[in-house]
C-alpha cells in the first residue's frame, strides 16, 4: 500500500523499534526493507551543503544539510541512531521504512526518520528532488549508519 504523507508524519515515529534507547545494531548485512529491495539505483545524495552546524542549549549538535536526490536514485539502506527529519523542497520522495507502508512525500512536506529503524529514501520521479535533512544529537555521534553491503562503491 502506498500512502501519500502529510498527516502520516506523526505515525512514522510511533510503534515498535523507534525508541532511541533500543539496542543499536550496526551490522552491514541488510539488503531488504519489509522483505523487499527498495526501488531505485543506489547513489549518495548529491550537491550536499551544510546550512547550519551549531551546538544547541542542551549541548547537542544541531546540523541542517541541503542536498539533491537524483531522479531514479535511492539512498543505501541505513539507520539513524537518534532519528532526524527531512523536508522535500522539490520533487517527490518515496520513503521505505521497516514496519511501515511505503509512503510518498511531495514538495512542501516533511517526514520523520525514526531512530534505530531501517530505511531508504528514493526519488522515483523524472525530476531531481531537493531535500533538507535535520539532525540533533550528541556530539561525536554519526548522523547515519549505512547498513547495505556494496553501497556507494565499498
Amino acid at each position: 500500500m502506498l500512502s501519500v504523507g502529510v498527516a502520516v508524519i506523526s505515525v512514522i515515529g510511533c510503534g515498535e523499534g523507534t525508541n532511541s534507547e533500543t539496542a543499536y545494531n550496526t551490522e552491514r548485512d541488510v539488503t531488504t526493507i519489509n522483505g523487499s529491495v527498495p526501488t531505485g539505483e543506489m547513489l549518495p545524495e548529491q550537491e550536499v551543503t551544510t546550512m547550519l552546524d551549531t551546538i544547541d542549549a542542551n549541548g547537542n549538535r544541531l546540523v541542517i544539510f541541503k542536498g539533491t536526490r537524483m531522479a531514479g536514485s535511492r539512498a543505501a539502506i541505513h539507520t539513524h541512531k537518534y532519528g532526524g527529519h527531512t523536508c522535500v523542497l522539490s520533487g517527490v520522495i518515496t520513503d521505505f521504512v521497516e514496519r511501515h507502508d511505503v509512503m510518498e512525500f511531495p514538495a512542501g512536506t516533511c517526514y520523520y526518520m525514526p531512530p534505530n529503524t531501517l530505511m531508504s529514501a528514493a526519488n522515483l520521479g523524472a525530476e531531481d528532488a531537493v531535500l533538507i535533512d535535520t539532525f540533533n544529537q550528541p556530539l561525536g555521534t554519526p548522523f547515519t549508519t549505512i547498513r547495505e553491503p556494496g553501497s556507494y562503491g565499498d
